[in-house]
This record gives C-alpha cells, sequence and structure tokens, in this order.
C-alpha cells in the first residue's frame, strides 16, 4: 500500500509540474504573441495587428491567459488612440468571458475609449458628459481614478485645460487617499503652467515652474511633467524655426533646456534622467552650443547605455565635439577623444544607422580628409 500510494504521488507529482511547466510555456508564448501585436501597432501597421490579434485570439482559444492578453493588448490600441479597435477587442472579451476579471474592465473601457474619442475628436462638451456619466456608472470600480486620468490627458493634448482641471478635479474629491489623486494634483498645477504657455505669460510660466518643484519635490511625477513642460517649449521653438523666425525659436529653445536642466540638476535619481539630458543636447544643438550639447548627451549616454536614443546620443556627442572644436578649437577635447567615440558607436552598436555615419566620420579623421 505504501509503494502504491508513493508511486500514485509520484505520478501525480510529475503530472503537476509538466503541467505547470506546460502551462509557462503556453503563457511565454502567448506573452510573445501579444508582444508582438503592440510592436506592429508601434511600428504604425494597424491593419496587421488586427488580423495578428485575431489570430492571437484563436491560437490559445483554450489559454486561460488569453483574456489578459487581449487586456493589454487594448490598452495599447488605447495608447495608439486606435478606440474603435479598443471597443471591438472589449466587446469580445465581454462576449467570450462574461464571467472573468477582466470582463468589468473592459466593460469600464468601452466607456473611457468612447471618452477619449470624443475628446480626441474635438467634442468637448460631450466628452465631459461622457466623463461624468462614467464616473456614475462606475463609481465603485477600482480602475475608475486611472481612467478619468486617462480622459484628463487627452483634454491636455487638446488645450483644453478647464476641462482637463474639471476631470482631475474629481478623482481628487471623490478619491483622495488614491495613489491617481496625486497624479491629478500635479496634473491640476501642469495644466496651469501649460495655459500660461499658451497665453505666452512667461512670468507666470516661471512662477508656476517654481511651485511645481516646491509644493511636488517628493512626486513621482515631477520629472514626467517638467519634461512636457520643455517639450511643449521645444516645439514651439521647431514652429518658430520652420518659419523663419530665428531669434524667437532660440527664445523657446533657451526656456526649454532651463526648464531640462531643472530635472537634471535638482532630479539627479529619477529614472528619467537619460531623457531630458537628451532632449537638452538637441536644444543646446539648435542654440548652437556644441559643448553644452555635447555634454548632455555624454550624460545620457553613461546614465543609461540601454536608453531607446544610446546609439544616437554617443554619435551625437562626437559630432558636437567636432562642431565645438571647428568654433573653439582651445577646447581641451582631442580629435583621438572624438575617433575612440566614433568606433565605440560602431563596436556597440554595429546595426544602427548612426554606426555607418559614424565609419564614414572616422575614415574621414584618420586619413585627414576633414
Amino acid at each position: 500500500m505504501i509503494k502504491k500510494i508513493t508511486l500514485s504521488f509520484i505520478i501525480a507529482f510529475v503530472v503537476f509540474v509538466m503541467t505547470t511547466e506546460c502551462l509557462a510555456e503556453m503563457e511565454g508564448d502567448i506573452a510573445t504573441a501579444q508582444k508582438n501585436i503592440c510592436n506592429i501597432m508601434d511600428a504604425g501597421n494597424f491593419e496587421a495587428s488586427r488580423s495578428a490579434t485575431d489570430k492571437l485570439i484563436t491560437d490559445f482559444a483554450n489559454n486561460p491567459a488569453l483574456p489578459e492578453a487581449i487586456y493589454w493588448t487594448t490598452r495599447h490600441c488605447e495608447w495608439k488612440d486606435k478606440f474603435d479597435e479598443a471597443k471591438r477587442l472589449y466587446q469580445i472579451t465581454l462576449q467570450n468571458y462574461p464571467d472573468n476579471t477582466f470582463a468589468a474592465k473592459a466593460q469600464l473601457g468601452i466607456s473611457r475609449c468612447e471618452a477619449m474619442r470624443l475628446v480626441m475628436a474635438k467634442e468637448y462638451t460631450a466628452a465631459k458628459g461622457a466623463a461624468d456619466k462614467m464616473a456614475v456608472d462606475f463609481s465603485k470600480h477600482s480602475d475608475l481614478p486611472e481612467s478619468l486620468g486617462m480622459i484628463a490627458e487627452r483634454f491636455e493634448w487638446q488645450w483644453q485645460f478647464e476641462q482637463e482641471k474639471y476631470v482631475y478635479k474629481k478623482i481628487i474629491q471623490n478619491y483622495p487617499t488614491n495613489i491617481f489623486a496625486e497624479k491629478a494634483k500635479i496634473g491640476m498645477a501642469r495644466a496651469v503652467v501649460l495655459n500660461y504657455i499658451v497665453i505666452k505669460d512667461y512670468e507666470r510660466v516661471d512662477k508656476g515652474v517654481d511651485i511645481l518643484f516646491s509644493n511636488f519635490a517628493g512626486n513621482p511625477d515631477l520629472a514626467q511633467t517638467a519634461l512636457i513642460i520643455g517639450e511643449w517649449f521645444e516645439r514651439e521653438g521647431l514652429a518658430k524655426e520652420k518659419s523663419g523666425l530665428k531669434d524667437e525659436a532660440k527664445i523657446q529653445f533657451e526656456k526649454a533646456v532651463k526648464v531640462w536642466d531643472r530635472v537634471i540638476s535638482e532630479l539627479p535619481d529619477s529614472n528619467l534622467i537619460p531623457e531630458a539630458c537628451y532632449s537638452a543636447g538637441n536644444c543646446y544643438q539648435k542654440l548652437g552650443e556644441y559643448l553644452k550639447a555635447a555634454e548632455a548627451f555624454s550624460d545620457s549616454y553613461q546614465t543609461d547605455p540601454e536608453y531607446i536614443y544610446a546609439d544616437y546620443c554617443l554619435f551625437a556627442q562626437a559630432d558636437c565635439y567636432e562642431k565645438a572644436k571647428a568654433s573653439q578649437p582651445d577646447i581641451t577635447i582631442t580629435s583621438e577623444k572624438i575617433k575612440e567615440i566614433y568606433r565605440e558607436v560602431v563596436t556597440k552598436y554595429p546595426k544602427s544607422q548612426y554606426a555607418f555615419n559614424a565609419a564614414l566620420r572616422l575614415d574621414e579623421l584618420q586619413n585627414g580628409t576633414k
């Protein structure tokens, strides 16, 4: 009897392990498929992503991880403002998995998508009404504060700052202890500053940025908020530059750099430092301050060699050093140092588009053709 029980136990244990391993493998496969769909969306091929999503649903029909995979695919659709596709996928979840946890998320998701769609379609009154209705219909849903925050962000993208603040106030008043209440508070402060940028009240912009860094010093969203403000100045600078208004563009680029430099100096532990340095480097280039640009690109690369634009930052560092030496021959950066950086681009990022350019520059420097 003991041997029989032991053998049964062993068989059961082996079956359990094999089942667990198979399930893990299946979940790994479905996770890979879901990630690939998001990559296709990021590349802008939405017809292909829709087909791939339908294939995912068919291929993994019996996989218990499918509802979650559909959910995160759908959220990516929302991030890309593909609201019709998002609502289609949410409906599939409701129809196929009505008792699943993600069905409740899908119901809220459909309402959220409609409100965001209305915002992006510039139907602001209807969008506000949709947000109000969603807040009532899903008042007990744990994802409601986040959903309201997503709608508020869309209002910001459309420069509808009063509507944005209206939605943020709902979060703060109704969910004061929720993590998204803190995001809403800094969101409201950001909306105030952005509105001042739009009306070109730069004195109040400066005061508003000071208030942000003072009142939200410990807020994890401060760095992102400051980056957004800097991006608004940069976009304005690029628009002025395109219109041939170089002096006015310069003013905007200087304001952008001023904000990003505060992120770099006052929030050194932020994981957004590589982005802040990269952005500052681009604006310093626009301003013709090539040594500062090179140092900013270097800081971005050194902080995170895996940063999405790390290859460019490394190449731009050497390129800006070259330009700085052309205008300031007495700077301490040597030609050998510049060549060393170009070699690093070629070695570390051989498949990057900048590796070819770096190789050309390196050849020119070594053969004295430049």
